[in-house]
């Protein structure tokens, strides 16, 4: 109630109907009497938002939540209202009234019937209003309700579509799953996954909602099972009346997802997890772009450069420095076995770095994301001081114990708050001793950086990191944002096992200027495709499935964003390698094939909007 209202509790008296109905005062309104201006009944309770408030039209049906009755009540003379609300069942018994209030002229007067006086039946109800002098206004007419106080009593029965009981499903699949009561009053189920279900005075608030024809008693679910650990599924049915029944917990139980393999590799030499750079596990790398609102997009790549978008992210990402590659924490994101699905890192605008679990489907679950404090040599500014991160997979080949098969994270930092200059730093990736996988505790080593290259690095963007000379060590490929050229920076590991940089050789010469390519990024390799392949071991045959990449594009390729420029050609290669040119007035997207010295002609791969759809590419 708006605090300019002074609110005086009265208690109600309980009088009868036929009291109620010839009190003094039910004859005709005059002009100086006070009136009802509006009136209304809720479910349970009211407030002076809208949000949350249920209405009960008349002739309506309500459960057992008990109901909340409203008038603004309106004196030409001034001073204090007080509401009569009139409550009576269809053969004319009163209904107690309780915490009715009073108001000023102009105010929102309010009464309660508590659930436990109203059983199920038809009931009606009406108001008047009555001033400081004791004159009363007419009654509203009467308006009709009926209430069905009998919530269902059984618990949900889950099963598999079929009907059959549950069994162990793969992770990362889809199931399908039957609901069913024997109530036959039913308005639909109501069902969350790994969290509790809503106890608001609405029906399955935030939840999912089934709703069911009349005379329905099942309906059928699809979940997506994506945690290796299994999930908990949470269900109960309404009635038309909106009572709930118990709540009823089932246990879906999962069994570990199924990966893609690299070439050459198979399950029986190699412990399984997302291809480095794939979110959604088919075996293609991806890319998450950041909204100018706030938004993240997830780009599919199909193995051919082309993209297919869908938003991941609804808020929260705008200005984020993002990166992925790599499986780095479980679905839980806590110190469980991590589940082999690739999850994203990001510097967002309050200048800290979070670890977000992946969901084995391109999104990064917000609920499990813990910070990664900054090493104390970035000073009071932390990682205010990074300009870029990139998670390249294990870059920098330890092999030492807590490091073997590490997946690194590098960035370009500031060497001071002013970022005078910056530096390259790699930070490695550290693993359990036992089984090399990802240490969750603490996932990168910040306090020794494994490498650290100079300091001439402000105005570079790290496009890629990747094997692009094919000696089996990754090299990195850089854009010069102040000369426009691109450079190959090889990658090698000296005597002593650690990782560096041999000097860079151009790879590109001019056009990519922030104005003639306003945002490059590389994923490695992403031309090939996924085929199923089998093994056998000691006679049973095993099925699964591997990239390959294209016969003769083995290194890793770029996407790029042209400004939107009506005026501008912008030059490519069609399908069948002839060349071609349009213009971008929206802005392009262009894919480039990597060779060994330098890039092949683009391909045109996005038409339209990519000045101005996402801010950035990771």
């Amino acid at each position: 109630m708006p605090r300019a209202l002074t609110v005086l509790l009265t208690l109600t008296l309980p009088l009868t109907a036929a009291d109620l109905f010839s009190a003094p005062g039910a004859a005709a309104a005059t002009p100086t009497k006070p009136e009802v201006v509006s009136a209304g009944a809720y479910e349970g309770s009211w407030g002076p938002s809208v949000e949350g408030n249920k209405p009960v039209p008349c002739n309506g049906l309500i459960g057992n939540s008990g109901l909340a009755l409203t008038a603004v009540l309106r004196d030409e003379d001034g001073g204090t209202v007080t509401p009569q609300f009139v409550v009576t069942t269809a053969a004319g018994a009163a209904v107690p009234v309780s915490d009715v209030s009073t108001v000023s002229s102009g105010g929102t007067a309010i009464g309660k019937v508590l659930a436990q006086n109203l059983p199920t039946g038809s009931y009606k109800w009406k108001v008047r209003a009555k001033d400081e002098e004791g004159a009363y206004s007419a009654f509203t007419g009467p308006c009709a309700f009926s209430v069905d106080a009998d919530a269902p009593t059984d618990p949900v029965t889950v099963t598999k579509e079929d009907g059959s009981p549950l069994t162990p499903q793969q992770a990362r699949t889809k199931m399908r799953i039957k609901l069913k009561h024997p109530a036959t009053d039913l308005a639909g189920f109501c069902w969350s996954m790994d969290r509790p279900l809503s106890v608001s005075t609405t029906p399955c608030a935030t939840n999912n909602w089934v709703p069911l024809a009349q005379g329905v008693t099942e309906a059928v679910i699809e979940v997506d099972l994506m945690d290796r650990f299994g999930h908990n599924l949470s269900t109960r049915v309404f009635d038309k009346a909106g009572n709930g029944s118990p709540t009823t917990e089932t246990r879906l139980t999962t069994f570990s997802a199924s990966f893609v393999y690299p070439a050459g590799q198979t399950p029986l030499n190699r412990a399984v997890t997302d291809l480095v750079g794939d979110l959604n596990g088919d075996g293609f790398v991806d890319l998450l772009g950041p909204e100018a609102d706030g938004g993240l997009r997830l780009y599919t790549s199909n193995g051919a450069g082309r993209v297919q978008m869908r938003v991941v992210g609804d808020s929260g990402w705008k200005d984020a420095l993002i990166a992925h590659g790599g499986d780095f924490t479980g679905y839980r994101g806590d110190s469980d076995v991590p589940d082999g699905f690739e999850d994203v890192i990001a510097r967002l605008s309050d200048n800290k770095l979070y670890l977000y679990p992946g969901n084995g489907q391109g999104a990064p679950l917000y609920a499990t994301r813990r910070e990664l404090l900054p090493p104390p040599a970035l000073g009071v500014k932390g990682w205010g001081r990074i300009q870029q991160i990139i998670a390249p997979g294990d870059l920098d080949q330890r092999t030492d114990s807590g490091y073997k098969k590490g997946n690194d994270l590098a960035v370009v930092e500031c060497v001071d708050d002013a970022c005078t200059a910056a530096r390259l730093r790699v930070y490695s990736g550290k693993t359990k001793t036992g089984d090399a996988s990802p240490d969750q505790t603490e996932p990168f080593d910040f306090k020794a950086p494994g490498y650290t290259g100079g300091t001439t690095w402000k105005n570079y963007t790290i496009l890629g990191i990747g094997d692009q000379n094919g000696d089996g060590v990754k090299d990195i490929l850089a854009r010069n944002k102040v000369d426009g050229k691109l450079y190959f920076y090889a990658g090698k590991i000296a005597a002593d096992g650690k990782f560096g940089l041999a000097p860079r050789t151009t790879y590109a010469t001019g056009g990519w200027l922030t104005a003639d390519r306003p945002v490059v990024v590389s994923r490695g390799n992403a031309q090939g495709a996924v085929v199923g392949k089998t093994i056998t071991d000691e006679g049973q045959v095993i099925k699964y499935d591997q990239f390959q990449p294209k016969a003769g594009d083995e290194q890793g390729d770029l996407w790029a964003t042209t400004p939107a420029d009506a005026k501008r050609v912008v030059n490519y290669v069609d399908g069948a390698g002839k060349a071609a040119s349009t213009t971008c007035p929206t802005g392009c997207l262009l894919f480039y094939p990597g060779g060994a010295t330098g890039l092949k002609q683009p391909l045109l791969v996005g038409a339209k909007g990519w000045a101005t759809s996402v801010t950035n590419l990771y």
